[in-house]
């Protein structure tokens, strides 16, 4: 059985199956590419959390493009909670929703408090590029906005399960983010609480992760 990680800080995945793995990378202005550059599949990004240096950023950010491994922009995002003025959270966040149009890649998305002007910057950019919602724990209702303007969503340990059927089958993704557990622990939570067969989920996954991300 394949098993897909989409977005997962680990530096080592906490599972013993064959699967993909997307690992995440945000990017600091001091970093080099040795840093940013794992062994296996990544997205980059600039993290509202962590605007530090726009321009030292960006052109590190468009130093990783060429690589094949990279296949997602993100996790870009809006975070009414950080401590990044907003404005300056929507230009960067904009700016990475562009290049994702230009690289033909997917953008992982990190929002906060900010779903209002994140479906209007959707509505500015009309993307063709999926823009997928890391780590949604939002509720069916929030879910149901969300999947009709064209997002999909990916969820880890903790989620509502009515948000869960909205998002199955075409708009669902897996990950571990920050978690320390393995994948396929996420995949037997996420199965009995759709309800569907572990089997019949990491079919879906596998086929959406295709879909997107081109792996």
């Amino acid at each position: 059985m394949c098993w897909c990680d989409i977005h997962t800080h680990q530096t080592v995945p906490a599972t013993t199956q064959t699967g993909i793995v997307i690992f995440n990378r945000i990017i600091f202005p001091d970093m080099d590419l040795l840093q940013i550059i794992p062994s296996g599949y990544y997205s980059a990004g600039i993290h509202p959390w962590y605007i530090r240096d726009i321009d030292k950023q960006w052109q590190l950010l468009e130093m990783c493009m060429p690589d094949p491994r990279m296949v997602a922009i993100g996790e870009a995002g809006l975070d009414k909670l950080a401590e990044t003025g907003f404005a300056i959270q929507q230009e960067v966040f904009k700016r990475q929703a562009v290049l994702a149009e230009v690289s033909g890649k997917p953008l992982i998305i990190h929002c906060v408090k900010a779903w209002d002007e994140l479906l209007a910057i959707r509505k500015e950019i009309k993307p063709r590029q999926d823009w997928i919602i890391h780590g949604f724990r939002g509720n069916g209702i929030q879910a149901s906005q969300l999947v009709k303007a064209g997002l999909k969503l990916s969820f880890g340990l903790y989620f509502y399960s009515e948000a869960l059927s909205i998002a199955w089958p075409d708009a669902l993704f897996t990950e571990t983010d920050e978690q320390e557990e393995s994948i396929q622990t996420i995949y037997d939570k996420i199965a009995a609480a759709l309800p569907v067969s572990a089997t019949e989920l990491a079919l879906q996954v596998r086929k959406n992760v295709a879909a997107s991300f081109c792996v």
